[in-house]
């Protein structure tokens, strides 16, 4: 068995903020989800497919919204009322590659072994998120190296929609063993607050190099992160905010 360290990060701009009482906690994919009637008679019976299920969570929408960009991108009109500049806010930068990572919601995941987790897109949802959003996938080692998740997605071709409720999955997390996932959520809160210091370096890292438009390999942040007993002191922090 694993243990998989995780708690929330709620935004620190607290005009925007979206409260911590509305993330989801991490459930499995399966849950809800009867393998026999969603797969069929004979899928479901596959352990390939059944296994990779065990191992692969869902995050949930804290909120639900429902806009849609004009035809050049320049504006949104929303289904829902919102105080002013939080959609703006809450998708970020929006660019012509219609590459959306939403400021919320966050989470940060550690584990003290290696152990590999992948954000994948929500592949078994069918709704009006995953209709016309496509979700991105990455990879890192959660005991080497420790980073904010947050979801993010493309548009599809021809789609200038984003909907989404609390009912909606907006993105899987994969830990990449055999073995069983426990997980132990912690207080986050103090690497906003005592221990701000660590999230802070972690994010500089990629800067102040000689080409800082080539992408930092993750083994040499791996490499720094262990240099510097981040890990000891990651998992220190985390062990006594436990919940």
């Amino acid at each position: 068995m694993k243990t998989v360290y995780w708690g929330t990060l709620p935004a620190e701009e607290k005009s925007v903020n979206i409260s911590e009482l509305r993330y989801s906690d991490p459930v499995s994919i399966l849950k809800g989800l009867n393998p026999k009637d969603f797969f069929g008679p004979h899928a479901s019976m596959c352990p390939a497919i059944v296994d990779e299920g065990k191992n692969t969570f869902k995050i949930n929408s804290p909120i639900d919204i429902d806009f849609t960009f004009n035809e050049d991108f320049t504006a949104i009109d929303s289904k829902y009322p919102s105080e002013d500049g939080f959609l703006q806010h809450y998708i970020g930068p929006f660019g012509p590659d219609k590459v959306i990572q939403l400021a919320q919601p966050t989470y940060l995941f550690f584990c003290e072994d290696p152990l590999l987790m992948t954000q994948l897109p929500p592949y078994y949802e069918q709704n009006t998120f995953t209709e016309h959003c496509i979700g991105l996938s990455a990879t890192f080692d959660i005991s080497s190296w420790f980073r904010v998740v947050k979801p993010a997605f493309k548009l599809k071709d021809k789609s200038r929609r984003i909907a989404m409720s609390t009912d909606d999955a907006i993105m899987y997390l994969k830990f990449n063993t055999d073995e069983k996932i426990k997980l132990v959520r912690f207080d986050s809160s103090p690497f906003t607050k005592e221990h701000k210091d660590v999230l802070d370096h972690m994010l500089a890292f990629k800067f102040h190099k000689k080409k800082p438009f080539v992408p930092t390999k993750l083994v040499e942040g791996y490499e720094a992160f262990r240099r510097a007993r981040y890990h000891k002191k990651i998992i220190k922090i985390i062990k006594e905010n436990i919940l």
